[in-house]
């Protein structure tokens, strides 16, 4: 199946704005990229719904989603259940929102069919040294129609970006970052009826240095990213940050 690139044409879901505290420290700048991976959460009708956060970390994407849909069961798995007295204060709110310990690779808790929707935040490029074996549990969790959605991931068809990023890893010694090619896509997508990679941050993350400290340069650098993505749609795979969504 043909994975295509696009780039979002910027409206903004009041519902996916309400869920930007969720973006924690990253900059401005890719606020734009947020919003179009929120949007995806809330294309889903989760009302009376079932949805899981795989890798959710603090936790508070998955409050966000449940504060959208507070008839839904949201769940959200990481290797140790987030809690904190503001998440205690939330699962008081929505009686259906939980935080639970888990492997992404192993959804054997949950029965096959039984899930509208699974995602994660910066998270599949964490779990990239196995992205069949994800889509694969995914795959059987998710309902017919239902949707698997990754929102900021790295994109590594960029030479520069990829340069530049080796160096941003090496000072920090990130040994767990790595960047996800065209390929993985493709393989996780056999089993689904449909993928789409939404593509962002072509002149924009060479260009963070400068433009994470003016809002307004910020905004400039992507217009002119949209712009060229628009005229020039090639360009499209050689984008930075990427949102990927898959529909079974």
């Amino acid at each position: 199946m043909k994975v295509e690139f696009v780039h979002p044409d910027g409206a903004e879901d009041p519902r996916a704005v309400a869920m930007l505290p969720a973006t924690g420290g990253f900059p401005a700048s890719d606020r734009p990229l947020f919003l179009a991976g929120y949007h995806e959460l809330c294309r889903v009708d989760l009302s009376g719904g079932r949805a899981m956060e795989i890798c959710g970390g603090g936790g508070m994407l998955a409050a966000g989603v449940a504060e959208n849909f507070p008839d839904a069961e949201v769940i959200g798995l990481d290797l140790y259940a987030a809690s904190s007295p503001e998440l205690d204060e939330r699962m008081r709110r929505f009686s259906g929102l939980s935080y639970v310990a888990g492997d992404a690779f192993d959804l054997s808790s949950y029965d096959d069919e039984s899930l509208d929707l699974v995602w994660g935040q910066a998270a599949l490029h964490h779990l990239a040294h196995n992205p069949g074996g994800l889509a694969k549990e995914v795959f059987r969790v998710l309902k017919p129609g239902g949707r698997m959605v990754f929102i900021f991931e790295p994109m590594g068809h960029n030479l520069l970006v990829a340069a530049i990023r080796a160096v941003r890893m090496a000072q920090h010694e990130l040994g767990d970052e790595s960047n996800l090619y065209l390929s993985q896509f493709e393989k996780m997508a056999t089993r689904f009826s449909k993928c789409e990679v939404q593509m962002f941050n072509f002149l924009g993350y060479p260009m963070k240095g400068f433009s994470d400290r003016f809002e307004w340069l910020s905004r400039s650098v992507h217009k002119l990213d949209s712009w060229l993505f628009r005229k020039f749609p090639k360009l499209l795979r050689y984008g930075a940050n990427c949102n990927v969504i898959f529909t079974k």
